[in-house]
């Protein structure tokens, strides 16, 4: 099942750094940070932390809710609601409903006054992006603030240059540019 892959850009050695990921569509890293964004099945999108060696539970443990199909072919996959209690890392954060979670950037301080040290994540379902507050340690998120765009946003960057988020926006191939008034 799904790994975040530690590969030696000199050796071309590979490493498996973490499992028990289901569909991961963001990754930010910095120094010895690197946070997540993961699909979940019918609900239980996740923000996770990537902890070396760790297993984040997947297929066994989930927010979400196991396909109507896939529950009448095998009654057993419905999904511990659960993390910790079967030894796996529970997410910093767990959208449930879905909003179809993809790409996590972090905004830099000069964007906004109100923003400092804050992320965005870009939402395919909910059309939307989300403002995210972590604590100094991203263990805990200490808010997020709904910001409707409506459509979806497959992706999303900074471009410091312009001072500006570009959203890739899919519904008609179209680029969406934020900036601060």
């Amino acid at each position: 099942y799904g790994k975040v892959l530690f590969i030696d850009s000199k050796t071309k050695k590979v490493i498996n750094f973490s499992k028990g990921h289901r569909f991961p569509s963001g990754l930010y890293v910095e120094k010895n940070l690197i946070l997540s964004t993961e699909h979940g099945p019918r609900g239980g999108d996740e923000i996770n932390k990537i902890i070396f060696n760790k297993n984040y539970g997947w297929p066994i443990s989930s927010y979400g809710e196991t396909y109507l199909s896939l529950r009448k072919k095998n009654k057993k996959l419905d999904y511990h609601k659960s993390h910790n209690d079967f030894d796996f890392e529970e997410p910093i954060f767990s959208f449930v409903p879905a909003i179809g979670i993809s790409e996590i950037i972090k905004l830099p301080n000069n964007f906004s006054n109100q923003w400092i040290d804050n992320f965005i994540i870009a939402s395919l379902n909910a059309g939307s992006l989300y403002r995210i507050k972590f604590d100094n340690n991203y263990n805990k998120i200490f808010f997020y603030e709904k910001i409707y765009i409506g459509q979806r946003i497959r992706d999303i960057k900074y471009h410091y240059k312009l001072g500006a988020i570009l959203l890739a926006l899919e519904d008609k191939g179209q680029l969406g540019i934020l900036r601060k008034k």
